[in-house]
């Protein structure tokens, strides 16, 4: 990276364009916001000013409507005049109210509201005089109107007890000539003190409107010339730092275009110009910085393409090749020189040309690449090596000017899977000879089996207690093990049927199944005192004897392996995605997780004979027919006791077929 200065221009050099001139337009805004706001106070007082001049009209009219009624009263005795007098007195006292109201350190705002409206005032202008008051009654010719106001009250409430005076004594009869004259004497008296407080309440507020009005607007000048001040001094010093940054930009570019890649450009601020500044400065060192990246890129793409295990190519639009590494001349056979310039259709069969050239067209005009091909390819020697390759287009600007491709020689692969097919074939008609083996060894041993019982039977009838105690024991092994190797060989009939099925199976309702199940079941079923239940069971292809067989051997184990209580079973299907769970869940004996995987092997017994009949195959059938059908079997132990088997099997529609 180019090394350069970095100047700092002032305390504004740090910021950006748009903080600088996002920061004047703040200030023009709060001007005005301050001269709105100057004026709206303006308003208020001025409003409020007002209101209380209008106010004191009102308390005046109220205080002289007072007087003249109270005096009519005196003089008349009408009980009309009375009235009118308190009406009049309501107004005065109204203010007082609001006043009190006012002066208290927590105001009620409804009971100011309501004393100012009492005394004839708007109640729009109610918040104005509340203002004024609250905020404002330190001002020397409010507080001295608010002192007058106090004084013309104390007069005024004078009316009040003498009023009452002198109503008492006319109810009583008792108001003579000359209390008459005393009454209208002191009412003239506090009228006359009154009359000049009310003016001079009237002057001192027109006063101080005067006053505050020529202030404010003093105040309005003065803040408004310096805020413009401000601004445009801070528009000046925005207006420097760019064109100290537009300057430096202008001599750096211009050395450049000389030819000076090394000149940097000073870094006189943190913005836009700043940033454009250190960017050109990086410019050079990056242009410097991208050949030597390029230069290792080109070495590394070399290294790795000659190191390949697959071929690695390019070819142009005619499918000459342009670039190939080591590994795609040891494919063709041709060394870098010949293959450079040649066309792939060279060296392919005339067989296989048309549907390759198809597909290259298709991959140079955008449309589908060809993908995981294989094809036979003819060396330079006229060997014939198997190939599996991709190509896929190159563009320049958007526009497609040839492919790139790789492609890998199967040919040992393909050898080796033919190999393992051929064995796959003989493996399986291996396994198809031992089965019939095993079903035709097992078929006839049925007979010589037969013979050894009988004759067996027979001596037990003929001889049975004529000759001595140990050959009646040994005639009752003979018979015994007969019957054990005729179920052996019978069991070992029913698994080689399984596994030589070739059933085609059909949608079918596991309920039914389950039903034929349970009928064939059914004496076991009342012998054992044995309930069993189910949930509503879907409908599953699956081949009618095997899975009747598969119900048969799960619920007549759980009847078999029971305990002490009764047997409870209870059958159940759940769907889970594109598969069923099928669940058999008893009550029995149970089995270890040690034995989950053991049960399922052919002729394996977790009990002895003599506690449990049967030769160990049922689970077995049930894990063969399961599989068959493309499924899964396995145990676990029940919640509270017991087993639970659980069969998953796809959730299948439509006839198949199982072969095993």
């Amino acid at each position: 990276m180019i090394p350069y200065r970095t100047i700092r221009s002032g305390s504004l050099g740090g910021a950006t364009l748009t903080t600088k001139l996002a920061a004047i337009v703040v200030v023009f805004v709060l001007v005005i916001a301050s001269i709105t706001g100057f004026f709206t106070l303006a308003y208020k007082l001025t409003a409020g000013v007002r209101a209380y001049v209008g106010g004191e009209g009102q308390w005046s009219k109220g205080q002289k409507d007072a007087v003249y009624h109270l005096n009519r009263y005196i003089s008349t005795g009408h009980e009309r005049d009375y009235q009118d007098y308190l009406a009049a007195i309501a107004l005065p006292l109204g203010d007082r109210k609001a006043r009190l109201e006012m002066e208290q350190p927590e105001y009620d705002f409804t009971i100011v509201e309501q004393g100012f409206v009492q005394g004839g005032n708007a109640a729009d202008d109610v918040p104005s005089m509340i203002l004024l008051f609250r905020h404002f009654r330190q001002v020397p010719f409010f507080s001295q109107a608010i002192v007058v106001w106090r004084e013309a009250e104390q007069e005024l409430m004078q009316l009040i007890p003498l009023a009452e005076s002198a109503r008492q004594a006319y109810m009583n009869g008792q108001l003579s000539a000359e209390m008459q004259a005393e009454y209208l004497q002191r009412i003239q008296t506090i009228n006359a003190r009154v009359t000049p407080l009310e003016q001079q309440f009237s002057l001192l507020l027109s006063a101080g409107a005067r006053e505050v009005q020529a202030l404010l607007l003093l105040f309005i000048l003065v803040a408004t010339a310096a805020l413009i001040t401000f601004g445009l001094f801070f528009a000046w010093t925005v207006s420097r730092d760019l064109r100290s940054g537009i300057g430096a930009l202008r001599e750096g570019v211009l050395r450049v275009a000389m030819g000076d890649l090394m000149h940097p450009i000073d870094v006189r601020t943190r913005d836009e110009l700043g940033d454009l500044a250190r960017a050109f400065n990086n410019m050079v060192a990056a242009r410097r910085r991208a050949e030597t990246a390029l230069l290792t890129a080109n070495d590394f793409r070399q290294k790795v393409m000659d190191n390949a295990s697959n071929a690695i190519y390019t070819m142009d639009m005619e499918g000459r090749f342009t670039t190939a590494n080591r590994r795609t001349c040891e494919i063709t056979g041709y060394p870098i020189e010949e293959l450079i310039g040649r066309t792939w259709a060279t060296m392919v069969q005339e067989s296989d040309l048309p549907d390759l050239m198809a597909g290259y067209q298709s991959t140079i005009q955008g449309r589908e690449p060809i993908t995981n091909r294989e094809i036979l390819l003819i060396q330079q020697g006229g060997r014939e090596v198997m190939l599996n390759f991709s190509i896929a287009p190159l563009r320049r600007d958007g526009v497609i000017f040839g492919v790139v491709g790789t492609a890998e020689d199967i040919t040992l692969r393909k050898r080796n899977e033919q190999e393992l097919n051929q064995r796959a074939e003989e493996l399986s008609r291996s396994n198809q000879e031992l089965e019939q083996f095993a079903y035709v060894a097992s078929h006839d041993l049925q007979e010589p089996l037969r013979t050894i019982g009988g004759f067996a039977q027979l001596l037990a009838r003929r001889y049975q207690g004529k000759l001595d105690p140990d050959a009646d024991e040994f005639i009752g092994y003979i018979t015994d093990g007969v019957t054990r190797m005729r179920g052996l060989i019978d069991d070992l009939l029913a698994y080689s049927r399984v596994q030589r099925a070739h059933a085609v199976v059909k949608p079918v309702a596991l309920e039914t199944i389950l039903q034929s199940a349970l009928a064939n079941l059914q004496g076991a079923i009342i012998a054992a005192r044995a309930e069993v239940t189910y949930t509503e069971l879907p409908t599953i292809a699956v081949d009618v004897s095997q899975f009747t067989q598969l119900f048969q051997n799960l619920i007549g184990n759980a009847i078999k392996f029971r305990g002490e209580p009764a047997p409870v079973i209870r059958v159940s299907a759940e769907k889970q995605n594109r598969h069923w769970l099928i669940s058999v869940i008893d009550n029995g004996i149970g089995i270890s997780p040690e034995s989950a995987e053991r049960v399922f092997e052919l002729f394996q017994r977790l009990h002895g004979r003599e506690q449990y009949e049967g030769n160990g195959i049922g689970l077995t059938l049930c894990k063969k027919i399961v599989e068959l059908h493309g499924g899964r079997i396995w145990v676990e132990p029940a919640p509270g006791g017991g087993t639970v088997f659980h069969i998953r099997l796809p959730a299948t529609s439509g006839a198949v077929t199982l072969e095993a």
